[in-house]
């Protein structure tokens, strides 16, 4: 039987390599003065800021640069950022560089519209309409957020991450150009990478899935399943980087719609008091969220194992299941991910504090077997080690 779904995609997506120098007709096209929002060094040693500014001289077009994200950005930053945008009245948004800065620029846009701060616009729909046009640019291939519905900032005051969360934040352009992506460390690209494969899993076995997200987050695996190592120990390899561009879009259309999981939501809680990176965490959790998960659907989850490259023929619907959480392991030692989460600063003695703040998230509600307490600290402590 099909169920019943609605589909919101509304983003344009502009893929492949040396699409970059479009972004200044494509403003152009919907704006007159950028708000260019963008990490505090990469892109601009890089050269890639330079070069956006560039393109959007030459349409015509002034831009305003706030270069002050960090990772696990905060409230207090998106707040400064919109506060700069409403000063200089700019009406188009432009995200360059990973998933912290097109967090911020979904918030900087939504209050810049809608006044007020970001804190007002926490929670799932709060946001009460369109907002000012954003042009997502990715340079690193994990959060997809290029294409999702969520911008997930700090609260440092209480060591908590929250988000926004609503179909009118989706940017309305993206530009996927891989050719930002080459420059991009191992580690870098581990992390990101492991957090692309996390939310294609995790689409996959949601209980809100439908024919249209799994297509997306099934074509996100296979293509990790291919990509992923290579990307990280062959720098270079443009087929590689595109493959995972790919497969980050694709596995933010697919969060989009069906959302994640335990992984996700106890990985917004560890990044929240431990400031972790978040790809590593989440990656970290998922085999153990996948142990507890795995019975809720054997299909899918031995379907995870075969798009991920692993025999399973003549084997029980059981073993085949099991052997996802192989691959994923696999996974994770093959990219000199660290092993446990105690190696990147989370502290085991804090499980009780965890589990409290870990069962309020969104994607914890989203998990396909339900949680409790009890089994979150389970699960947290042996991904600790």
């Amino acid at each position: 039987m099909f169920k019943q779904f609605d589909w919101i995609m509304p983003t344009k997506i502009i893929f492949g390599e040396g699409r970059l120098n479009e972004i200044g007709k494509i403003a152009a096209g919907v704006g007159n003065k950028a708000f260019l929002v963008t990490g505090k060094t990469a892109m601009k040693k890089l050269g890639f800021t330079q070069r956006v500014q560039d393109y959007l001289r030459s349409e015509g077009i002034d831009s305003i640069l706030f270069d002050q994200i960090e990772p696990n950005p905060s409230l207090e930053t998106a707040n400064r950022g919109a506060q700069l945008a409403k000063e200089n009245d700019c009406d188009v948004i432009i995200a360059l560089g990973g998933g912290s800065t097109m967090d911020v620029a979904k918030a900087v846009s939504t209050v810049k519209t809608y006044r007020g701060s970001v804190e007002d616009y926490l929670g799932n729909d709060k946001v009460p309409g369109l907002i000012l046009p954003i042009i997502a640019v990715p340079s690193t291939a994990g959060t997809g957020s290029e294409v999702t519905r969520y911008a997930v900032l700090t609260n440092t005051a209480i060591n908590r991450k929250d988000s926004l969360r609503s179909e009118f934040i989706i940017p309305k352009v993206a530009i996927v150009d891989p050719e930002l992506m080459v420059s991009q460390s191992p580690r870098l690209t581990s992390s990101t990478g492991i957090d692309a494969l996390t939310h294609a899993v995790e689409a996959y076995t949601s209980p809100q899935a439908d024919s249209f997200s799994d297509i997306a987050a099934a074509e996100a695996i296979r293509l990790v399943g291919i990509y992923l190592r290579r990307a990280v120990w062959e720098e270079e390899n443009m087929e590689a980087r595109s493959g995972m561009a790919l497969a980050s879009t694709l596995a933010g259309m697919a969060i989009c719609q069906a959302g994640t999981g335990a992984a996700h939501g106890l990985g917004m809680s560890v990044g929240g008091f431990f400031n972790t990176e978040h790809g590593t965490t989440v990656g970290l959790i998922l085999p153990y969220v996948m142990e507890y998960n795995f019975v809720a659907n054997l299909e899918k989850y031995a379907k995870i194992a075969t798009l991920l490259g692993e025999k399973v023929d003549g084997l029980s619907l059981r073993k085949a299941a099991l052997k996802s959480i192989e691959a994923i392991v696999g996974f994770i030692q093959d990219i000199d991910i660290p092993s446990n989460l105690s190696q990147i600063g989370a502290k085991k003695e804090m499980a009780d504090e965890i589990a409290k703040d870990a069962i309020t998230q969104g994607a914890m509600r989203n998990n396909i077997r339900r949680l409790t307490s009890k089994e979150i600290k389970a699960i947290y402590k042996k991904a600790c080690g």
